[in-house]
């Protein structure tokens, strides 16, 4: 059974059925993250996940993150949001308590899957522990009084303690694009990197970096598209944007599926 790693669907859900279409059926799937938000159809697309019931991994994005707070009302919404069908649904608590127990990093294949990045000094045992510390903050009972607690412009650094540590955690997996010089994380820049001051670095190209030897695969990024460059697998397309939505096969070598957009909003 192939499991094969799908981008960004920002319910985009029509695109997302199409794409399943091409797949053989028997697959499974992990899906890299922000499933929901922005585009048209967030709660049909949780129910797409629902159907395939184990078939399905979900990372958590930085959109699912902002939905979960934005239900505990530690977030406002963003005029631009598409989430209010989920809280609408009947099972709405049921869908935030699934939503909150997906992972924030996985290990597939012999493949590191995270939704923006992993920093340059962790490696894949250590991307996966600080992983699990965010997702047992909000796998756990009072989960709601943390959650807004991990929001916030926090660089990573050795001997961070309590909502510092698991702020700085979540920047890294699920903000990254582009790093300064000195390793830190850059919050602003979102184009690709033709289009982007020379003196930030993306992500992937940093020196050193400890997951270099390790394929990769992520998403967040819909300006980047599909890069060639050793271990790196991107999987944001820019479905939302007009663009198409992105299955890679976890192999070496990888066989690829794209689906062109069927709701996204503009061309990027």
């Amino acid at each position: 059974m192939t499991t094969y790693a799908i981008g960004d669907v920002h319910g985009c859900n029509g695109t997302l059925k199409e794409l399943l279409k091409q797949m053989p059926q028997d697959s499974k799937f992990l899906f890299i993250g922000d499933i929901i938000n922005r585009g048209p159809k967030s709660l049909e697309a949780l129910r797409t996940l629902q159907s395939m019931g184990s078939r399905a991994t979900c990372l958590l994005g930085n959109h699912e993150l902002h939905f979960l707070a934005v239900t505990c009302g530690e977030r406002e919404m963003h005029p631009s949001d598409t989430l209010q069908e989920i809280l609408d649904a009947p099972d709405a608590q049921e869908l935030i308590d699934w939503i909150r127990t997906w992972p924030m990093a996985v290990e597939v294949n012999g493949f590191l899957g995270v939704h923006a990045a992993c920093h340059w000094s962790w490696s894949v045992r250590k991307t996966l522990k600080l992983a699990h510390e965010v997702e047992e903050c909000l796998r756990a009972k009072d989960w709601e009084k943390s959650i807004g607690k991990l929001f916030g412009k926090t660089q990573w650094e050795h001997g961070l303690k309590g909502y510092k540590r698991l702020r700085a955690i979540v920047n890294v997996l699920t903000r990254t694009r582009y790093l300064t010089a000195n390793g830190d994380m850059d919050f602003k820049a979102k184009l690709n990197p033709e289009e982007t001051d020379s003196s930030l670095i993306p992500w992937y190209m940093y020196p050193g970096r400890k997951t270099a030897d390790i394929p990769v695969v992520f998403g967040h990024w819909s300006t980047l598209g599909i890069v060639n460059y050793p271990n790196v697998y991107s999987l944001d397309t820019g479905c939302l944007w007009g663009g198409s939505l992105t299955a890679r096969s976890l192999t070496i070598p990888s066989k690829i599926f794209t689906e062109k957009s069927l709701e996204g909003v503009s061309p990027w």
